[in-house]
């Protein structure tokens, strides 16, 4: 069984909107929030969520150092195959979160890593080519169970480190 954790906002760990953005991380064992959704998705794939990561987006963009030290710490403590952030849809500074802590999942961890995003999301043009970002639609509904078929079948392939094939056969946006 592959072991994923989920990193999340406010929003869609289900604890608020604008009067959480400045939570602090905090994690928490398996999937809350989306995550429910995509553990599903997970479980049927040969993966599962054990942990996930939250912390607010303005938090996290105004202290990112601190927040990724302490999102680092927390990841490392489920000693996961793969980490997945997002999906962040369009919420831009969310996508924005996501990005950052891929890359220092991936450097300063050695687990591997990716997001999910909208198309029209900032961080996916920010971040495309220096990491994997898995499509998402803009929203929750139309084409979402699409996108989460998607990141499970991508989160166990990279956690079993097994050949990426091109960004059309698994979803994911072009490096180039």
């Amino acid at each position: 069984m592959i072991k994923a954790v989920q990193f999340l906002n406010q929003v869609q760990a289900g604890y608020g909107t604008d009067e959480k953005m400045n939570m602090e991380p905090q994690s928490q064992f398996g999937a809350i929030g989306l995550g429910m959704l995509l553990k599903n998705t997970m479980m049927r794939n040969g993966g599962d969520i054990i942990g996930t990561v939250i912390c607010g987006d303005n938090y996290f963009l105004e202290n990112k150092d601190e927040a990724i030290e302490k999102l680092l710490s927390m990841i490392k403590a489920f000693n996961p195959d793969v980490v997945i952030c997002g999906p962040a849809l369009n919420y831009k500074r969310y996508g924005d979160c996501c990005g950052y802590l891929t890359e220092a999942v991936i450097e300063k961890l050695n687990i591997p890593a990716f997001a999910a995003m909208s198309k029209d999301n900032t961080g996916t043009e920010l971040f495309r080519k220096k990491i994997y970002i898995i499509e998402t639609p803009n929203k929750g509904g139309y084409g979402l169970n699409e996108s989460l078929k998607k990141i499970s079948k991508f989160a166990v392939k990279l956690a079993q480190r097994q050949p990426i094939g091109t960004s059309e056969d698994e979803g994911y946006f072009p490096q180039d």
